[in-house]
């Protein structure tokens, strides 16, 4: 890990937990695409800019998740710089007590609020106040509500989150996300493309993304029919939930409980706009049933 490597002339990544972005602009000037999850993350990317005579430019973010923006604050403090991102993605960096408020729907719980949900807000911009030749957006949302991906002179586009490692699915074949629609039709989207290279937040460089992409929708899909499974018997959400977790040997915890309920409700919007399932409300509880 924390190993910067050159991609093409004006673009470069650091790899991390979270991949960070490289672009030069002009005149040694830097943007930086991501910048982890927090202040140490923050400080690596110091160290590359220090080391390489790089000078901050600004920030771009793929979205507002506490592991993309979580450095935020320290280079934006340190270098008096903007962020940027969506309109929507924004104004999340700039307000990130929304990200756990979305998960709960409502004032979240304290165990809500911690660096994994909720990074210290940024001073983030509208991505369409930001013009460097060079860069151009790509909308990549479902992962995210207004996630983008940034597409470099050189070929490279950084994808945030719109698809992750083969390793990683394999581990957690669930993957957060907030629309499953979108995040199937932004895979189908990079299947039709041909960029000189695809780097992922959460996986590895590659020069032909298919295979990865084509495995990141398999995974979805096999969801949605299991979900359709067994749903044949009506369940109430909260046995739904608990046979997920079961099924899928996933952790129990309050943090877990809200990501992955969020995310099977978001296939249940994809199922029940499709006319596969109907939702009923009984007794103070949701009922869904496969059609």
């Amino acid at each position: 890990m924390q190993e910067l490597v050159k991609l093409g002339e004006k673009t470069y990544v650091l790899l991390e937990h979270t991949n960070v972005g490289f672009y030069l602009a002009e005149n040694n000037e830097v943007v930086v695409i991501d910048t982890g999850s927090s202040k140490d993350s923050a400080k690596l990317i110091d160290k590359v800019l220090g080391k390489n005579n790089w000078h901050l430019k600004c920030i771009v973010n793929t979205h507002s998740h506490a592991d993309h923006m979580g450095g935020n604050a320290y280079l934006e403090n340190k270098y008096n710089v903007n962020s940027y991102s969506s309109n929507m993605e924004s104004f999340i960096c700039n307000n990130p007590i929304l990200e756990p408020s979305l998960l709960y729907s409502a004032s979240p719980v304290k165990e809500l609020k911690n660096h994994l949900l909720m990074a210290k807000p940024s001073h983030s911009l509208d991505i369409n106040e930001l013009d460097i030749p060079g860069i151009e957006v790509i909308d990549l949302k479902g992962h995210a509500i207004g996630q983008i991906g940034i597409l470099t002179s050189d070929g490279v586009l950084f994808t945030g989150d719109a698809y992750t490692s083969t390793k990683i699915l394999e581990k957690y074949a669930i993957q957060f996300n907030y629309d499953i629609e979108e995040y199937i039709n932004t895979l189908d989207y990079l299947l039709t493309t041909d960029y000189k290279y695809y780097v992922p937040s959460h996986g590895e460089i590659e020069e032909n993304c298919t295979n990865t992409v084509m495995i990141n929708k398999e995974t979805a899909l096999k969801v949605e029919e299991y979900l359709l499974k067994i749903l044949q018997e009506e369940k109430s959400f909260a046995n739904l939930l608990s046979q997920v977790f079961t099924d899928y040997h996933i952790t129990n915890n309050l943090m877990q409980y809200h990501l992955i309920g969020s995310t099977i409700k978001s296939f249940l919007t994809k199922l029940n706009n499709a006319s596969k399932i109907e939702i009923t409300v009984r007794n103070g509880e949701m009922y869904i049933k496969a059609i």
